[in-house]
């Protein structure tokens, strides 16, 4: 990508998956490409493992067109990412300037109810791929990248969705040198 990157937002709710938060933004920062992380209820967030992780800010302050794209990480939290009216919005507007919008394991459920993934192929946590079937095709992948779109399938397959993110934010050269250094 071309200029001065703008940060990913990684959005933390309550019941978070740690590795699928955890994994990518490391894969981005050794690649020094800038993220931040915000609550949606709170600063500290409680994964689904009982791993407590802060956000560096709340999401209601978070202001679109400061970010080049949001990931959202699955289990429990993604029916809560789902039913929340402002991941929806946020979502929209990503996906509308033709941001990165990304998600793995359940968390694609929110990029469906946000509306974004009509005809797209995407991958998801196999027990929510009939929530998905109807808009989009699901692959049996780690992880997909459809236009702006990049999905992961679930925990084991933080560490390629987060290659694939990389991948997609201009980073595809250096990927194969990172996996090679992180013995993958």
């Amino acid at each position: 990508m071309a200029g001065m990157m703008k940060p990913i937002l990684f959005v933390m709710a309550p019941g978070f998956e740690e590795i699928e938060l955890a994994a990518p933004i490391d894969i981005l920062r050794r690649l020094e490409i800038p993220v931040v992380t915000a609550g949606l209820e709170g600063l500290t967030v409680k994964g689904a493992h009982g791993v407590e992780m802060r956000a560096e800010m709340l999401l209601v302050d978070v202001v679109a067109e400061d970010y080049d794209g949001v990931v959202l990480p699955g289990g429990p939290a993604s029916w809560t990412l789902r039913d929340t009216p402002a991941i929806r919005t946020l979502v929209r507007a990503m996906h509308g300037e033709g941001k990165l919008v990304g998600a793995i394991c359940a968390a694609p459920i929110a990029l469906e109810a946000a509306g974004v993934l009509t005809g797209r192929r995407v991958t998801c946590y196999p027990a929510v791929k009939g929530d998905l079937a109807s808009a989009a095709e699901v692959l049996d992948t780690p992880a997909a990248t459809d236009a702006n779109i990049v999905t992961g399938r679930g925990p084991g397959a933080a560490l390629e969705f987060g290659f694939a993110l990389a991948a997609y934010l201009g980073k595809a050269e250096a990927v194969p040198q990172l996996r090679a250094d992180m013995c993958v």
